[in-house]
């Protein structure tokens, strides 16, 4: 999970609306409901101003398989959607009463185009984004589950109180049960 507030705040967001006119809008999503499924094409690029968001795909026994967790001062899109035009497979769902900015790619470009360092700020969400899952993959395959367990607690110690155990242990690759498991033994 990546803040993305050390490169683009949501104060900067709403001088960028007004100063360039871009027309940038607000979403409410409540609790439980999906603002974007599989197959449709994902067309913003979300600022999270208030609440949990749960990003998750459906795998080959069409299990829900957690993929990220934002909260706010985050921001998040389906990369291949958003920016390769492709369908989206991934379910983005407010765990929480959710406020969104939306951010077009057309609205993007023009705040890339208006402020240099903003393009370096995309680019190092982008490369950020990108080291974190890299890593989150490697210590499926190199951490055991109570490493990987002890280590997203350490770095983000709020999942206990805002997603549930079945979420989380989707996220870190293992079964509920084992999640259990892991919790007892510590």
């Amino acid at each position: 999970m990546i803040k993305s507030q050390i490169y683009i705040t949501a104060q900067d967001l709403i001088q960028w609306n007004i100063d360039l006119k871009l027309g940038l809008t607000n979403r409410l999503v409540k609790k439980g409901k999906l603002f974007l499924e599989e197959g449709q094409r994902c067309d913003y690029f979300y600022f999270v101003l208030k609440g949990f968001v749960r990003l998750y795909y459906i795998d080959l026994h069409g299990d829900e398989v957690t993929h990220w967790f934002s909260k706010e001062n985050s921001m998040i899109t389906s990369p291949l959607s958003f920016f390769k035009k492709e369908k989206n497979i991934l379910y983005f769902e407010a765990v929480e009463d959710t406020e969104l900015i939306l951010i077009t790619s057309k609205q993007l470009d023009t705040i890339i185009a208006q402020f240099k360092s903003t393009e370096e700020a995309v680019r190092n969400l982008y490369a950020e984004f990108a080291m974190v899952l890299s890593r989150r993959v490697m210590s499926i395959h190199t951490e055991t589950a109570e490493e990987r367990y002890l280590k997203l607690m350490d770095e983000h110690p709020y999942l206990l109180q805002r997603a549930k155990l079945s979420h989380i242990a989707s996220f870190l690759g293992i079964t509920p049960q084992s999640l259990s498991r892991i919790r007892k033994n510590l």
